[in-house]
């Protein structure tokens, strides 16, 4: 609070000093904004080609964020999901996980009661098509895009599976998937326990409370842990730091961050 009154103090002083500071900043960010649609109304209007404004908007973002540094990203409407799966742990599809073998993608994971699993989807099957549209050559996120979708729509697939004669035709119905961000936990050894957090996302600190609570409970002589972060792929900071809170004493500083929004 002292510190709050010392900055508000500051900056009315600041402020009594130089009024017109503000606004001179307010100015300038407009003042370079129509800069910029200025410059694209003229590359637009004589450009040898029509430009395609989504595109061009974006590599300008890009561009933009680029110059700051490698964390700061746009995340536009249709990157979003993929933003929810780092955050949330949720998407909507048909929950598996694929590996591009060849030509095609190859499921490699399918979540329990997932709609994959419901439909009889095994490890090792090749995907050769998503409602129609051919998956020869495709990428694993071009598949994997194939199988997202609202919640309720239909996904008809075209499986190879090893051992039979002829390509399987299977439909299933997408739902929102959760994936599980401590998807293995226990006891190794007698005194020593196992948590694997795949993740940061939401929860992720209390799930890993959860686990180790379960093997004390299975086995109140437990001497230590090992958490397993071999493949996580980061998420959110208030996670790791909840995290780390399961180990570490209170009042310790485990985290320090700098910006204009606390």
């Amino acid at each position: 609070m002292r510190t709050s009154i010392k900055l508000l103090a500051a900056f009315m002083l600041f402020a009594g000093l130089n009024p017109l500071r503000g606004q001179g900043r307010y100015f300038d960010i407009s003042k370079n904004l129509e800069i910029f649609a200025n410059a694209y109304k003229e590359v637009n209007h004589s450009y040898v080609d029509d430009l395609d404004p989504s595109k061009v908007m974006r590599s300008a973002l890009d561009a933009m964020l680029e110059g700051l540094d490698p964390y700061t990203n746009y995340i536009s409407e249709t990157d979003i999901e993929g933003y929810r799966i780092q955050t949330d742990g949720k998407y909507n599809g048909i929950g598996a996980q694929g590996f591009k073998m060849g030509d095609f993608v190859v499921i490699t994971d399918i979540d329990e009661n997932s709609p994959a699993h419901k439909a009889g989807l095994k490890a090792g099957d090749a995907i050769v098509s998503v409602d129609g549209q051919s998956a020869m050559g495709k990428t694993e996120a071009e598949v994997l895009a194939f199988l997202r979708g609202f919640p309720g729509t239909e996904a008809d697939l075209l499986i190879r599976r090893p051992g039979e004669n002829k390509d399987l035709k299977i439909k299933l119905t997408r739902e929102e998937v959760d994936i599980p961000n401590v998807p293995h936990s226990g006891l190794v050894s007698e005194n020593v326990g196992y948590v694997y957090l795949s993740t940061f996302t939401r929860e992720a600190a209390r799930n890993v409370g959860n686990a180790i609570q379960a093997m004390k409970n299975q086995n109140p002589d437990m001497k230590g842990v090992i958490l397993d972060l071999r493949g996580n792929g980061g998420g959110l900071l208030n996670e790791a730091v909840n995290l780390v809170n399961l180990f570490v004493p209170r009042g310790e500083i485990v985290a320090v961050t700098k910006g204009k929004v606390r």
